[in-house]
């Protein structure tokens, strides 16, 4: 009795399997679906949830930082002296000066020392001006490296700024606490105002300390 032969069953692996699909596609187009290009979404830079929790702040305004549990919040900046270019006597006078204001000042205060990126814009826009006017090739190349030079310092020198913080109970009281302060630093370091914008610098460097503006 003649026994038949066997087949073996041939299973297409999957690279031939995926080619034969391929050339099924490319036949009949039709079976393809129609793809639509994904738009690509921006993501929105958010606020994490546990920031307005941690963060004492409330707000900001032109006369002071609203603070939690009631407290309100202002800060100036503090006038630095060369003490290099004064002598003993003055400096011993700003000494003296300064240690009356601590003793006959009540109000709560705190002074803060931040490093703030160095400030050329004013030097970069005398040199730009020139650049403008001139038509010397010799003083274009000059103007060039003078620019180079102010965009190289304000994006790797930093300036040691120092800030005093003022604190009070209430609107009223900070503004009194304000006065006070304001006169009885101005003979020995003298106090700045300052916008709410660098008041929001200073804030954003206090809360994150490894970032830079």
């Amino acid at each position: 009795m003649n026994k038949e032969k066997i087949k073996p069953i041939i299973v297409p692996t999957y690279t031939e399997e995926k080619a034969s699909k391929k050339t099924f596609l490319k036949k009949f187009p039709y079976f393809q679906k129609n793809k639509t290009p994904r738009k690509k979404v921006e993501r929105k830079s958010h606020v994490l949830r546990k920031t307005p929790m941690i963060m004492p702040f409330l707000d900001i305004t032109e006369e002071h930082i609203v603070m939690k549990k009631g407290y309100f919040m202002d800060i100036f900046q503090i006038t630095p002296n060369d003490l290099h270019s004064l002598t003993d006597t003055d400096i011993t006078i700003k000494l003296l000066e300064k240690a009356r204001f601590y003793r006959s000042s009540a109000s709560q205060h705190k002074v803060v020392g931040l490093n703030f990126p160095a400030n050329t814009e004013k030097q970069r826009l005398y040199w730009e001006r020139k650049k403008e006017r001139t038509t010397d090739p010799l003083r274009i190349r000059f103007i060039n490296r003078k620019l180079f030079e102010l965009e190289f310092i304000a994006r790797e020198r930093t300036n040691r700024e120092f800030f005093l913080f003022v604190y009070a109970e209430s609107s009223q009281t900070l503004e009194d606490e304000k006065k006070q302060v304001v006169r009885g630093m101005r003979q020995s370091f003298p106090l700045q105002t300052l916008s709410n914008e660098k008041k929001q610098d200073i804030l954003f460097m206090m809360s994150n300390q490894n970032s830079k503006l």
